[in-house]
């Protein structure tokens, strides 16, 4: 025998190697018990998305997608990114 003890579920076994506390103490709810309700919450809802299509140098377009790649980010989100700081300034004019 590799000294495992045998009586406890999977979460409770993973729960006591992962210190999180002893598995004879984990609280289950009463058989009887109807579940606690759950509050839902929907998403907020996403603005639809709009092709957009232009043309750049390569020159900046390859700087563009070097630092999208640097910062692990699309290049959409880059550019929307810069769109709304810019559009922004603009309106506050």
């Amino acid at each position: 025998m590799t000294g495992k003890k045998k009586n406890l579920s999977i979460g409770a076994a993973m729960k006591q190697r992962m210190g999180q506390g002893d598995a004879g103490t984990l609280a289950t709810p009463a058989p009887d018990a109807p579940p606690a309700p759950q509050p839902v919450t929907p998403p907020p809802p996403a603005e639809a998305l709009e092709s957009f299509n232009t043309r750049l140098p390569a020159g900046l377009h390859r700087r563009l997608k070097m630092q999208a790649a640097s910062e692990g980010r699309k290049i959409q989100d880059v550019v929307q990114e810069a769109l709304i700081a810019y559009l922004g300034k603009q309106e506050s004019k």
